[in-house]
């Protein structure tokens, strides 16, 4: 073959080649250029794990019917994308900015069914929330929502730190060991009862004192018997030396 021939058959085959690499992924056959730039970060940073169109694989699971509401909620709580399939996924910063979040969640949403992102109204019933969450919540994330340590090495997350959005889509989609609340369970007066409670975990006064990062009952009266143990043996001690 001429020299001239193969060079112009080198370069077609490279030309070829990249744009293969750089077309968007479709999330079904058929259906080309739907969402480009939300397939664009898709496969970028998440087929590697969760399949070119969402199916899952040995590093991921499947995306098809997970909805925007499991997209959003783990792309703005940082929990996602990960650089390795073992790593904790726990609250981190963002790796994304709004709009890519949005693109994001929009190609995610588009891979099958799945709940869609809840529009959280603020009037929910703050009074019926705390109830609720009691009932439901504050046996993991504790009386003050800081957060519990459970059996082997689980922690269940803060909710101090996550917004209207992200306590709803938890509720509907139930991360990691949290179970998913149901209409049957939690309807939406219900999620919006506990949302409107959560809001005033965060934005309620500490009354009494100091708060102690709001630890919950039980670490403030171990405290409190601590430096009152501490108190009594130093008067004992103080007198025991006047003596």
């Amino acid at each position: 073959m001429p020299r001239g021939l193969r060079l112009a058959f080198c370069v077609v085959v490279a030309a070829g080649l990249a744009w293969f690499h750089e077309r968007p992924v479709s999330a079904q056959p058929g259906d080309p250029g739907r969402h480009p730039a939300g397939e664009h970060l898709y496969r970028r940073d998440c087929a590697s794990c969760h399949g070119p169109a969402g199916e899952g694989t040995y590093r991921g699971v499947p995306l098809t019917d997970v909805g925007e509401a499991s997209a959003h909620f783990y792309l703005s709580t940082g929990r996602m994308p990960i650089d390795d399939p073992y790593d904790e996924i726990r609250r981190r910063d963002p790796a994304y900015g709004e709009a890519e979040i949005g693109a994001l969640v929009e190609f995610v949403g588009s891979l099958g069914s799945g709940p869609p992102v809840p529009d959280v109204a603020d009037d929910g019933d703050v009074a019926a929330g705390g109830s609720l969450y009691r009932l439901h919540c504050a046996q993991c994330h504790g009386s003050t929502g800081v957060g519990v340590a459970l059996a082997a090495g689980v922690t269940a997350p803060s909710v101090l730190h996550s917004t209207p959005t992200q306590v709803a889509e938890a509720l509907i989609v139930g991360p990691g060991a949290m179970p998913v609340f149901t209409p049957a369970v939690l309807g939406d007066d219900e999620t919006r009862a506990v949302v409107a409670y959560v809001d005033a975990l965060q934005s309620g006064l500490d009354r009494g004192g100091h708060a102690m990062a709001r630890s919950g009952r039980m670490d403030e009266t171990l405290a409190a018997w601590g430096v009152g143990v501490l108190v009594m043996l130093v008067l004992a001690r103080t007198i025991a030396r006047r003596r």
